[in-house]
């Protein structure tokens, strides 16, 4: 069975984690707009969608044909009592009349019906949501599949926005990142997760939502640490998660040892350093790019002592983006030395154009 994934705004990231959760899927096609996989098994779609944080739809691949007819066939077993709504998105190719004809073929077939359409080629999440239809989505011209789950946008607006507390300074991290990262750790639900550098508790939460029970959080600021117990203490209010088995607590990161025996992962996105504007000058870049190197490898040699054989982490470096220019921080030889394998060769950036730091997404296994 063939399943199509419509990818967000970062689509080497997304395939990352679609890839990481679904580790057995062979890959059929791949773009910018979406990924074609095949499986033996079929999916729960709704379920899966919920677990992932960079996909914007999934659907099942119906046909290499994108006919009127094969539409017209499905929904003509989906008859309502109301009137019937569909659309039809369009991906890597130009949009056509292909909705019209199927509109056609319904009223002749007696079934009352609506085209639903948008200014943009593919109906987004809202549009689905919000008019109820049934959206089949055309492929590059070589595949039709028929949408089965779309991203829930409230919900994530609630978490990110909704929560009591959200801190732009030590606590933006978005939520449907947070979920990538924990996803493209592997760990299983049963594992300890700790996250360091809490902010306010964005990826615990997600953690939790994901039905991870075990669940450290730290940080070195008073605030930070309030924050997160009062977002979550939020959450259970909201969803009834149980925290009894989550921990949150005050620590320095280069301390960390002392305060934590093992963890079975870490995922984590530490200080990114202050917000630029692009008119900063080379010594003053040189200088958050050195003290940003310094806390990133005090914090790796902690993780080192934490960490038993094979354990994960996942973290968010800075890629300063100054002109034409990219920088990264250039230790990835030195926290080899510390006993790390670097999982992902391929980079893993989240970021939107203009932005002048991206978010470096990094994967390491301890050996």
């Amino acid at each position: 069975m063939k399943y199509a994934f419509i990818l967000g705004h970062n689509p080497q990231l997304s395939v990352a984690e679609i890839l990481a959760v679904l580790p057995v899927a062979k890959t059929i096609e791949q773009s910018n707009a979406f990924l074609i996989i095949e499986l033996n098994d079929e999916i729960e779609a709704e379920t899966l969608q919920k677990k992932l944080g960079g996909t914007v739809k999934i659907g099942k691949v119906i046909s290499e044909k994108f006919t009127p007819e094969a539409i017209f066939e499905i929904l003509k077993n989906n008859q309502q009592s109301n009137k019937l709504n569909f659309g039809v998105s369009y991906y890597d190719c130009p949009k056509d009349n292909l909705g019209m004809k199927v509109k056609g073929l319904l009223k002749q077939a007696d079934i009352s019906c609506r085209l639903v359409v948008s200014k943009d080629k593919a109906l987004s999440a809202v549009v689905i949501t919000k008019n109820h239809c049934f959206d089949f989505m055309v492929l590059a011209n070589k595949f039709l599949a028929q949408t089965l789950a779309v991203q829930d946008f409230e919900d994530y607006g609630n978490r990110d926005y909704g929560r009591p507390v959200r801190d732009l300074v030590s606590g933006s991290l978005p939520p449907k990142l947070a979920k990538i990262m924990i996803n493209l750790s592997s760990l299983a639900e049963s594992k300890i997760i700790l996250d360091p550098f809490c902010g306010s508790g964005t990826l615990i939460q997600e953690a939790l939502l994901l039905g991870y029970s075990k669940i450290y959080g730290s940080d070195i600021s008073d605030k930070a640490v309030k924050d997160t117990e009062v977002n979550l203490k939020w959450l259970k209010q909201h969803s009834g998660i149980n925290l009894s088995g989550t921990n949150i607590f005050k620590c320095d990161v280069r301390e960390l040892s002392k305060k934590v025996d093992q963890v079975d992962g870490i995922v984590t996105e530490p200080y990114l350093g202050p917000p630029l504007r692009g008119s900063e000058g080379i010594l003053f870049l040189e200088k958050v790019i050195d003290d940003l190197s310094k806390l990133y490898l005090s914090a790796l040699a902690e993780f080192a002592k934490v960490l038993p054989s094979k354990g994960v982490v996942v973290i968010v470096f800075p890629s300063f983006k100054i002109d034409r220019e990219v920088i990264d921080l250039p230790i990835i030889d030195e926290i080899k030395k510390m006993g790390f394998t670097q999982v992902n060769d391929r980079p893993l950036l989240y970021g939107r154009p203009g932005q002048k730091v991206w978010r470096r997404i990094l994967i390491f296994t301890r050996k």
